[in-house]
């Protein structure tokens, strides 16, 4: 358990960029766009999650050893949030903010929603898995004192 404990965050820089795309692709079967509005979008979120990869896991194994709390663990996934926003934000051409392009349009048709809102449900189930894994480690270390 101790071993998983040392690359908890490396899993969840890897769940992150799954889970994304994953949400955003059943957007896209779920959306009522054309396809030429909606053609190329999966290879910029493709790309945008490379880049945001790149950086997170730089991140976490540099600072692998200062996250070990619950606090460190939320910031980290507060962190990676920010740098796939500015990271859309930065390829957008610096124009809006994406997430906040979001609330303009209705959701099906929404392709900046779509960008923001498959991140941040990726980021909430991984927030889910870590409250969860939190709680057995206190479980196991309650039960073995």
């Amino acid at each position: 358990m101790n071993n998983l404990k040392k690359y908890e965050m490396i899993i969840y820089c890897l769940i992150y960029p799954i889970l994304t795309m994953l949400f955003f692709m059943i957007w896209i079967h779920q959306s009522t766009l054309p396809g030429g509005d909606i053609g190329m979008t999966p290879f910029l979120v493709g790309i945008v999650l490379l880049i945001v990869f790149g950086i997170e896991i730089t991140l976490v194994l540099i600072l692998r050893k200062r996250i070990n709390s619950l606090l460190n663990k939320l910031t980290c996934l507060f962190v990676a949030f920010l740098i796939y926003e500015l990271t859309m934000w930065s390829l957008g051409g610096f124009g809006e903010f994406v997430l906040l392009e979001s609330f303009k349009k209705p959701f099906a048709e929404n392709i900046e929603g779509a960008f923001s809102f498959s991140s941040i449900f990726s980021l909430l189930i991984i927030l889910g898995l870590i409250l969860i894994i939190e709680r057995l480690n206190k479980k196991t270390l309650h039960n073995t004192v």
